[in-house]
């Protein structure tokens, strides 16, 4: 066995440390294992194929892109096992960190052929895997903000399989691309315009690369503000719908108030004298044209009190029972819109739910408490039919095509604010449990 070229192997394979690096920064907020497990057991696969590659490569004549699939494929199979994000949102940021990491080591491949000229692919040399390894590692601290923060906002955010499985492709025509344009001999490089075609293609596919990458988050980033505004769209109808229920209540109650004097006065002229049987006629007369009380008062905080009477009026066309405590302070340091959506989405869920089973079986609890001051504790438990859809261990809507947005607006908020929000089933009951710290700040 050539101990330099082992070496040289080894080396040249490091290229995939890297590459889990910013695999694992775009799901940090998806790990299923805790980071230090999830670097031993990538650290064991990565050092085992790295080796098992490096000895295969040194002992027998093979060409190195034939020994890409036993590094790459277990490297894979280990990120999903350390990884909960659903597998086609894996395989999407696999693909296009690795072909990322092919324009890197083409250039390697071109800085060995200005080396070596009249030298082989398959030769790669110690110096060439050296600049590889120094290359790969300033791309990959380069790229590690972005890969950790704007990645991060779409895995997180974005959960449609279409979206990612439509990536792919398009990932992977760039790694082919790579994978194909790698000179088997370095002297074609060196024939006419070759070299020139060759560093052309690979800039100006690296930048289309580049602009793709862009041009898809401005995308996404566009449905998510979209899908932002017409949620707060939403809150801002039902506030309006319970805010004008609220003031056809005043206004009717007014003229009523209005009317009192005269109700007084005959009432006090019956009873002077003495004809109870008519004054119990026109008691009752009056009584029955009083307006029935829609608007309640349920907390001070106005945004809040006219989405709950929007539910509560929902509530009682479905005939759902309905057992609310609702102890709300007037500011709680919380954003309106925030808090909207969380009671608004909780709400939804709830009473979505409940039109699917019997009326003689619809309930909502629904709790809204502080605790010392600390934080507000929103507690709802609401009947369902007992099925449920469910993706690694994540709750989807039980409508066509859904894929429970609202659950994951709710938690989405509560982290926000360095809250949490749990959500579980037992039997026909489902129960939403959320807890917003006061006075944390938000986490735009």
């Amino acid at each position: 066995m050539n101990s330099t070229a082992f070496l040289t192997s080894i080396i040249t394979w490091y290229a995939i440390i890297p590459s889990a690096l910013l695999c694992f920064a775009a799901m940090r907020n998806q790990m299923r294992l805790s980071r230090r497990r999830a670097a031993v057991i990538i650290l064991v696969t990565l050092t085992i194929s790295s080796l098992a590659v490096a000895t295969l490569k040194a002992c027998f004549i093979i060409p190195r892109n034939a020994l890409i699939p036993l590094i790459i494929i277990p490297a894979f199979i280990a990120y999903t096992v350390c990884v909960s994000a659903p597998v086609y949102k894996s395989l999407s940021i696999c693909v296009l960190v690795f072909a990322f990491m092919s324009f890197l080591v083409n250039i390697s491949n071109g800085f060995d052929a200005a080396l070596h000229p009249h030298g082989v692919l398959n030769d790669f040399s110690l110096q060439a895997a050296v600049f590889q390894a120094v290359i790969t590692t300033v791309f990959a601290l380069l790229a590690l903000y972005p890969a950790s923060h704007q990645v991060v906002k779409i895995i997180d955010s974005i959960d449609l399989p279409r979206v990612y499985y439509a990536t792919v492709p398009v990932w992977g025509m760039f790694l082919a691309f790579n994978l194909l344009i790698s000179p088997r001999k370095y002297e074609t490089l060196h024939v006419n315009l070759m070299q020139i075609a060759y560093w052309g293609s690979l800039a100006l596919l690296f930048i289309l690369l580049c602009l793709l990458c862009v041009l898809f988050y401005y995308i996404v980033t566009d449905m998510m503000d979209k899908a932002d505004l017409e949620e707060r769209n939403r809150i801002f109808e039902m506030q309006e719908s319970a805010y004008q229920a609220q003031m056809r209540y005043i206004n009717d109650t007014s003229r009523t108030r209005h009317d009192f004097k005269h109700v007084i006065a005959t009432l006090d002229e019956l009873s002077r004298k003495g004809d109870m049987e008519a004054m119990r006629r026109y008691i009752e007369e009056y009584r029955s044209l009083q307006p029935k009380k829609e608007i309640e008062s349920f907390c001070l905080n106005a945004p809040v009190n006219a989405l709950l009477n929007y539910y509560a009026h929902l509530a009682r066309e479905l005939s759902v029972k309905t057992d609310w405590e609702i102890a709300l302070p007037e500011d709680t340091g919380i954003s309106d819109v925030d808090l909207c959506s969380v009671i608004g989405n909780i709400l939804e869920n709830a009473v979505l739910a409940c039109k699917s089973i019997p009326v003689s079986d619809r309930f909502i609890d629904l709790r809204l408490l502080t605790k010392n001051d600390s934080g507000l504790y929103i507690v709802c438990t609401n009947s369902f039919d007992g099925t449920s859809r469910m993706r690694d261990g994540r709750y989807l809507s039980t409508r066509s095509s859904g894929n429970g947005l609202g659950l994951k607006s709710i938690a989405s908020t509560a982290a926000k604010y360095d809250g949490t929000a749990r959500f579980y089933h037992e039997g026909t009951s489902f129960y939403t449990d959320v807890m917003l710290p006061f006075g944390a700040s938000r986490k735009e």
